[in-house]
């Protein structure tokens, strides 16, 4: 890859899994990466535009086997025939039809996917699910991807990677359950101003709009109180679930 060639990590990452994995590949292809962090509304109402010459490096957190219902999450990244290395990242389940998507929705954007990796961080309703990930492996497989990758960029005739997943892709879904403030709530802020898609009011931080919530319990981990939590037997059955049936660890797997 030419070594000035200008590379951006792009990622939406609430709870920071996918953001460590995108650094690690983009840190890997050059020393002078541009991050854009996507997780943040402001940031996504912004326009950005890429070209030939650039490369850049997207990540998403996999949600129900799908990239993430979040209102206009690429809608403003323009690519003109730019090179994509893709990250779905995901919490000891599967990736189900993530990264074809991924790369569906890039290339409807002038983005030209070169390669992809799909790697592991702690799920997002069990901690104990995927702990510890990623470790020093998961980053260097993910340093790896973004080397390859790079040594792939410097054929002129090069592909793009077969990737898993089937189209149409499974039907996104969508927990009976989200999370809400108690009398704990001292309304500091913290939730709204971590929640990725705007569904807490400052005026009233202990409620959830509950068909913008994307389930991430981003605002869970914020709250300094504790008030903030989910309170619901689907949910408490839905962790039991996960933590019994997702104990065998799943490794990085890359496209290339």
């Amino acid at each position: 890859m030419n070594q000035h060639a200008k590379v951006t990590a792009l990622f939406f990452s609430p709870t920071g899994g996918t953001r460590a994995y995108v650094e690690e590949i983009a840190g890997a292809m050059s020393d002078h990466v541009e991050t854009w962090d996507l997780t943040r509304p402001e940031v996504r109402r912004q326009s950005r535009s890429f070209g030939p010459d650039e490369v850049v490096v997207l990540g998403v957190p996999v949600y129900y086997g799908r990239v993430p219902e979040v209102e206009g999450l690429l809608d403003g990244l323009t690519g003109s025939d730019t090179p994509a290395m893709l990250a779905a990242v995901y919490g000891n389940r599967a990736i189900d039809d993530a990264l074809a998507e991924l790369a569906d929705l890039c290339a409807a954007r002038g983005f030209r996917p070169v390669a992809a990796g799909e790697f592991i961080a702690p799920h997002t309703f069990s901690a104990k699910v995927g702990a510890g990930r990623p470790d020093e492996a998961d980053r260097e497989a993910a340093r790896a991807l973004g080397k390859q990758a790079a040594d792939k960029l410097d054929k002129p005739d090069w592909t793009q990677p077969q990737l898993p997943g089937k189209r149409p892709y499974r039907e996104f879904q969508v927990a009976p359950f989200y999370p809400e403030g108690d009398s704990r709530c001292v309304q500091c802020g913290a939730c709204v101003r971590t929640c990725p898609v705007e569904a807490i009011s400052s005026q009233d931080p202990r409620q959830t709009n509950s068909e913008r919530c994307l389930r991430c319990l981003a605002c869970v981990r914020a709250c300094p109180t504790g008030s903030r939590a989910v309170r619901s037997m689907a949910y408490d059955a839905t962790v039991d679930k996960l933590e019994h049936a997702l104990v065998q660890p799943r490794q990085p797997q890359l496209y290339l």
